[in-house]
């Protein structure tokens, strides 16, 4: 209940605050623009980068949401990606695919969310590729001139030309420290692929595993 202060509050949102147009992660070297959506598929990496992109965002002090489809959003690994979880709310669906879709249109409606995240991993392909293709021209509407980044992560890519990017991403390489034996795993070299442009190397960037409070 304590997160509906966070949601009362957000009409005021678009008055009391400046944002620049477009957000920047510059350790990975991707850029999501407000009003918009994006999509990151693949079969590994796409949580760390929604992670990071949360971080920047409620470090910054802005209020931003998670649309957890099936469950799979771990608060743990949110807190080592240094995001703010008091400023972050949590909708959990339960694998409920109606709900999940439900909550992200009330979510982008409220127009005062720094990003939502629609968290879609877990939930069955066959399930995805059922959902109709206005689903995701409404979204892209009802975001547009708004302060809001809309992030779409799912195994496959899901939702066609309704997003301005839309990225499919690949693990490239472990990385490890130490010798012989005895390695620890420091993380993973990653490679993204747009789909939206055609011409241009993909972009890498890596993920790191954090054992500080293990």
């Amino acid at each position: 209940m304590g997160h509906l202060s966070l949601v009362k509050s957000l009409a005021h949102l678009e008055e009391e605050q400046k944002h620049t147009d477009e957000i920047v992660l510059e350790t990975i070297g991707l850029a999501f623009t407000r009003g918009t959506m994006t999509e990151i598929a693949g079969s590994s990496g796409r949580t760390s980068l929604a992670l990071s992109l949360l971080s920047k965002l409620t470090q910054d002090g802005e209020v931003c949401a998670v649309v957890d489809s099936a469950d799979s959003f771990d608060p743990c690994c949110a807190v080592l990606a240094k995001v703010g979880l008091e400023n972050l709310l949590w909708v959990k669906c339960g694998g409920g695919i109606e709900k999940a879709f439900m909550a992200a249109d009330y979510l982008v409606q409220a127009k005062g969310f720094g990003a939502v995240w629609l968290n879609l991993n877990g939930l069955p392909k066959q399930q995805l590729r059922l959902v109709p293709k206005t689903y995701w021209y409404r979204y892209r509407n009802r975001i547009k001139e708004t302060p809001t980044i809309m992030l779409v992560t799912a195994e496959e890519p899901v939702t066609g030309s309704a997003s301005q990017q839309s990225f499919l991403i690949s693990r490239e390489a472990a990385v490890w420290s130490g010798t012989g034996r005895f390695k620890l795993l420091k993380g993973f070299n990653l490679s993204l692929h747009s789909k939206k442009q055609f011409y241009g190397a993909p972009l890498m960037t890596k993920t790191e595993v954090d054992y500080s409070d293990v």
